[in-house]
């Protein structure tokens, strides 16, 4: 019986391969090209922190060097006031990618984990009620603790804090 458009298709090795291929890489994430390391992140925010207030925490994995040496000089406070501006200067994440908290005095949350490409530069930015920058670059570790205390914030490598016990 012919083919309902008069097309008639034909199974061949070469389609099968094809498809083979295509679903390989949507299961392995071939689209991306750049592997990524996971971050856990532990957070602990002093019951007064930020003057009892709520802190809002950005982590960002920044992709382009000269972006990332601007934003290494900002302060947090500088960063959330023009934090728009820099999405639309730079759509579709390209240059870089953001996580986004807000933590209350207090609470200890669950641990975290964030994936960030290998080739990616990271800071964090913690905007804080008192005078500072509320900014720390981050190296390249696997397991971090932020520390949100009255201030300001530190970030400590938990291989770090377990070596010291």
């Amino acid at each position: 019986m012919p083919h309902p458009t008069g097309i008639r298709r034909r199974r061949t090795p070469l389609r099968h391969v094809l498809w083979a291929m295509l679903a390989a890489c949507t299961l392995a994430d071939c689209g991306s090209g750049v592997a990524a390391f996971r971050l856990l992140l532990e957070v602990r925010v002093a019951a007064q922190a930020n003057q009892n207030s709520p802190i809002p925490v950005t982590l960002l994995a920044v992709y382009d060097r000269k972006l990332f040496e601007r934003l290494s000089e900002m302060s947090a406070k500088q960063w959330y006031e023009q934090r728009d501006q820099l999405r639309r200067d730079h759509p579709g994440g390209d240059a870089f990618t953001e996580w986004e908290w807000e933590f209350v005095p207090g609470y200890t949350p669950p641990p975290a984990v964030v994936e960030i490409p290998r080739d990616a530069m990271a800071l964090v930015f913690a905007n804080y009620r008192s005078p500072g920058a509320h900014r720390v670059r981050l190296g390249p570790h696997q397991r971090i603790r932020i520390e949100l205390r009255d201030e300001d914030f530190s970030v400590t490598t938990i291989d770090a804090i377990e070596r010291d016990r």
